[in-house]
């Protein structure tokens, strides 16, 4: 049934969605396929970010990757691991675009990963940079010996993607939220018993995440913005399309990626 469900979201014709009320959230069962008898994975330890919080560089987004910069490949956050006071993550280098699959989780990923902490030089693509943030939704990679260091370059289309109902962002469960000529692209590819969500971000020029097992109060990134997971309704289990009443997850703008 899953893998049904999976080439389901991949068939659908792209929709622009917009929120509902924010007080919608059924969370009454699960969609189908989704395993009551599998336990959810542990609540992450914490804490959120380690790190500079001023830092400014390359951000890869939890599950995605970014090209690196002069064609050297790409750079994946593949895992996140906490203990409770610091973070690490598991990066991977690939020789590929960077651009990766909504909800795949190794976009541009090579085989192997290396576990990096807050800090820590790297060398990759042959260039040098500092792991200067690591996030549960994001690492950021400044790159060494460059002033005046920016902000990961955003599509051009992201300054007005995607459309907000009272600050919200709904996604509809399998439905592809693809505006503006498809730079970006959002969709909840799964619902299980928790409530929790997977959302695939998929970027045209870059900036494609996968966050598996999101739950409401979580922090995720994408179109150079930070948001709250605020709702997550499992729905009756049927494609929304034209379904009012299937699953989705709605998302809260709290402000600018930053640095």
């Amino acid at each position: 049934m899953k893998a049904v469900r999976s080439a389901a979201a991949c068939g659908c014709v792209l929709l622009a969605v917009g929120c509902g009320s924010s007080g919608e959230h059924d969370v009454s069962s699960p969609s189908p396929g989704a395993s009551a008898t599998s336990p959810a994975p542990p609540a992450d330890k914490g804490p959120v970010c380690d790190g500079d919080p001023a830092a400014k560089g390359f951000h890869v987004l939890r599950g995605g990757s970014v090209r690196l910069p002069g064609g050297a490949g790409s750079v994946s956050y593949q895992e996140a691991r906490a203990d409770g006071s610091g973070r690490t993550a598991v990066l991977g280098t690939g020789t590929g675009a960077g651009t990766g699959t909504a909800g795949t989780g190794t976009a541009g990923a090579g085989p192997r990963g290396r576990t990096v902490k807050p800090g820590q030089a790297v060398t990759l693509g042959g260039a040098p940079y500092t792991v200067a943030q690591i996030c549960t939704y994001r690492v950021v990679l400044t790159p060494k010996g460059q002033k005046n260091v920016t902000e990961s370059p955003q599509p051009s289309s992201a300054a007005g993607w995607p459309s907000l109902t009272d600050g919200r962002f709904r996604l509809r469960w399998h439905v592809p939220n693809n505006e503006y000529s498809g730079q970006y692209s959002a969709v909840v590819t799964e619902i299980n018993p928790g409530p929790r969500a997977d959302i695939g971000i998929t970027g045209r020029d870059g900036g494609s995440a996968a966050y598996r097992d999101a739950r409401v109060g979580d922090t995720l990134e994408f179109a150079g913005r930070l948001w709250k997971v605020a709702a997550i309704g499992t729905g009756d289990g049927s494609p929304a399309e034209s379904n009012p009443h299937s699953g989705y997850v709605d998302l809260e703008l709290v402000g600018p990626a930053g640095g």
